[in-house]
């Protein structure tokens, strides 16, 4: 069934709607047996009332049961006995619905049918089987190294020819079918795959099971090969001038500030190659000063823009080493560049990253030892598989995520499993669900689905249906995006080489 484009939109987390709705009907239903309990022993009493009044001699001599009230003792025996009765129907009704209120609580937190568990588990376990055996096999990882990007990556580098024009209308068809059919299965199929792959190799793995340890194995693929470029020593990080983009200009918002979460998100188009023609591995710093003077800052990440490992570290290799939480290029050139540009303790920070970028993003902003240094305003994400990522509390932060550009589902968990915080809100977009031609049709497309103007589209469609959560969370972070006055610092980001 096609739904409308806003009705496509589930969102989880925040302070009002998910978790504490279960809380609530779960109170419904406990104060719903107590009222039960309190009608039961109510017409208890009504009984007991109308046993006495049909005693001999209660109504006095005579009873004929009218007395001055028109109502005698056998009258108001009877009586008391209807309301006995009515009683205990309103107590039965109370308790049959508060069982209807726990089921219902116990339903809504249970999230998928029996049917959808048990073929999710029968995913997870055959491609768990399928992964031990190929990861027994060692060179695995030369293939497995740029999956987590190459999804992006062909899009973003192979451009339409790779993905319509060179492709024939029959084989773009089936592209599409495989697309749509394997996006609400993905996050299984890579946590078989990832926990397989960590099973058979539990060394590179580092003894770390599921997807973080399989993707440990392919991370260590990718420095031990000397094919993939082996180890390095770090990063390098070059200013940049209008001199360096291909238009010969920097982008036209460089001395504006962001009106909002969806300017700044709508940015990191532009640092791309493609789009923008920013130098391939290009992070910005913006400054923002506010009318006060007060001063915030705002980095602007891009996602993946080489499969294999590059002279970059926008590369899958840094995929991978993020996904298992190991030392990455990425967040120490994120860092230098932070250093780089002054930004002071007291100073909140803002994070916006794509794909790679966002998880970039969150795995800085979950070490102690940068939130130590820098106060962080706000985390952005979109299409980044940041599930297996914690969030400092008191830190506002947006996930946005479809499930057709299978990228986000990449950390073996889908949106919906995400962690739940009263500041941690994720907004997912099932965009084969919409009857929005335009949205279908991305579906469809791993790079459509997974492109920054997607997930601009779903923030769109989230703050159009007047969600409270995803209202708070990007009010939140709104306001340190923008400001009296704005300076931008763009990098280009190498390895430093062994």
């Amino acid at each position: 069934m096609s739904l409308a484009p806003e009705d496509t939109v589930a969102v989880y987390g925040g302070t009002s709607l998910s978790s504490a709705e279960t809380d609530s009907v779960r109170g419904a239903a406990a104060r719903l047996a107590r009222v039960a309990e309190d009608l039961r022993a109510a017409s208890v009493r009504c009984l007991g009332v109308s046993g006495d009044l049909a005693l001999p001699g209660v109504g006095g001599a005579g009873d004929t049961g009218a007395g001055a009230g028109g109502i005698g003792a056998s009258g108001l025996a009877s009586l008391a006995r209807d309301v006995a009765r009515c009683l205990a129907e309103r107590a039965r009704a109370c308790d049959l619905l508060a069982w209807r209120l726990l089921r219902a609580a116990g339903l809504y937190e249970e999230a998928e049918s029996t049917a959808e568990r048990l073929v999710g588990g029968l995913v997870t376990a055959g491609t768990f089987g399928t992964g031990a055996a190929l990861g027994s096999l060692g060179w695995l990882g030369l293939a497995g190294v740029g999956a987590l990007g190459a999804a992006e990556a062909a899009g973003r580098l192979g451009g339409a020819g790779a993905t319509g024009g060179a492709l024939t209308p029959v084989a773009g068809a089936v592209a599409g079918a495989a697309t749509r059919g394997l996006a609400p299965w993905s996050d299984e199929v890579v946590a078989g795959l990832g926990g397989g792959v960590a099973f058979a190799q539990p060394g590179p793995a580092g003894g770390r099971p599921g997807v973080a340890g399989g993707a440990g194995v392919l991370a260590h693929v990718a420095r031990e090969v000397p094919l993939l470029g082996g180890d390095d020593a770090g990063v390098r990080l070059t200013r940049l001038g209008a001199e360096d983009f291909a238009s010969g200009a920097v982008p036209a918002w460089s001395a504006t500030g962001a009106r909002s979460v969806r300017e700044a998100l709508a940015r990191v188009d532009d640092l791309y190659p493609g789009p923008g023609g920013a130098p391939p591995a290009t992070i910005a710093v913006q400054r923002v000063t506010g009318q006060d003077g007060a001063v915030s800052w705002t980095v602007l990440v891009p996602g993946t823009q080489s499969a294999l490992p590059a002279g970059h570290p926008w590369d899958g290799r840094t995929d991978v080493e993020l996904m298992a939480g190991q030392p990455d290029g990425a967040t120490a050139a994120i860092e230098r560049a932070l250093a780089d540009s002054g930004v002071g303790p007291d100073e909140p920070v803002t994070l916006v990253g794509h794909s790679l970028g966002g998880i970039a993003a969150a795995a800085l902003v979950s070490r102690a030892g940068f939130t130590a240094r820098y106060r962080v305003g706000g985390l952005v994400t979109a299409g980044a598989p940041t599930g297996l990522i914690p969030a400092p509390p008191g830190v506002p932060v947006l996930h946005l995520e479809t499930p057709e550009e299978l990228v986000s589902n990449t950390d073996g968990r889908s949106g919906a499993e995400n962690p739940r915080t009263r500041d941690r809100v994720t907004v997912v977009r099932s965009l084969q669900d919409s009857a929005d031609p335009g949205d279908r049709a991305a579906s469809g497309s791993l790079p459509a689905a997974h492109s920054v103007a997607t997930h601009v589209r779903t923030l769109d469609l989230a703050l159009a249906t007047g969600d409270p959560r995803v209202a708070e969370v990007t009010g939140r972070i709104g306001p340190r995006l923008a400001g009296e006055s704005m300076t931008t610092s763009y990098y280009r980001v190498e390895r430093a080489g062994p």
